[in-house]
């Protein structure tokens, strides 16, 4: 591969590197914290009905 298309790629590959780090860092806090209520939720689902047996 000639220099220019070398350097072309990997500019490109680390701007898409970048930002999908600024996407993961935007979406993890709200990810985490929905499964964090949806685990929550099911196992309070299962506990109840342990105890309502």
């Amino acid at each position: 591969m000639s220099e220019t298309l070398t350097q072309a790629l990997s500019t490109a590959f680390t701007s898409v590197k970048g930002d999908v780090i600024d996407i993961f860092e935007t979406a993890l806090p709200a990810a985490l914290a929905i499964m964090g209520v949806a685990l929550a939720v099911s196992l309070g689902i299962k506990f109840f009905k342990k105890f309502a047996k």
